[in-house]
């Protein structure tokens, strides 16, 4: 990536994103290693648009992909700052500018609201142990061993389901990516 960058305007954004190929090109690059072949971008562009595997995207198509992006996107986006373009490799690459359209793109939302849900559990844990020592209710035929395991273990779970939530989120194919 890049260097420094300066900010780019919300109508210079909505702009680049208002076409699929660009958003299509940002998106793979953002999930990607950078830089990326243009020849690659095209492939993956004609099979999205196809709904065909990439592998079976005729070459014809390809090349009408890949003179699009060459003479149209792949200069709009770096006139923008979003990429970079290395015509000696005839690849494209993520700046720093790149990040500034995740916000548009959108993110995938948690399963759940987790604060919340954190709150709660260490709210019921909290009165559970509370009960239990002032000899409240059910509580009071459990050890404190058997309480603290039970709390650990659902402390345990909360903590494996945000975690697996979390990667969901992270390893999600942006909108632009995602099969419609």
């Amino acid at each position: 990536m890049t260097g420094q960058h300066q900010r780019i305007s919300r109508d210079t954004v909505f702009e680049v994103l208002s076409n699929s190929r660009r958003r299509f090109i940002l998106a793979t690059l953002r999930q990607s290693e950078s830089p990326m072949k243009v020849t690659r971008l095209a492939r993956l562009i004609g099979a999205y648009e196809d709904d065909v595997p990439p592998s079976e995207i005729s070459a014809t198509e390809e090349k009408r992909v890949y003179v699009s992006l060459y003479q149209s996107h792949i200069p709009k986006l770096e006139a923008t700052g979003f990429v970079e373009y290395d015509e000696e490799a005839r690849s494209v690459a993520e700046t720093d500018a790149t990040g500034e359209i995740d916000r548009y793109l959108g993110s995938v939302p948690p399963a759940v609201h987790w604060p919340r849900l954190n709150g709660i559990v260490s709210l019921v844990a909290g009165t559970a142990f509370l009960a239990s020592a002032v000899d409240v209710g059910v509580l009071t035929g459990l050890s404190p061993h058997t309480l603290g395991s039970v709390v650990v273990l659902v402390f345990l779970s909360v903590t494996v389901a945000q975690y697996a939530d979390h990667r969901r989120r992270s390893t999600a194919r942006p909108p632009e990516l995602r099969e419609q």
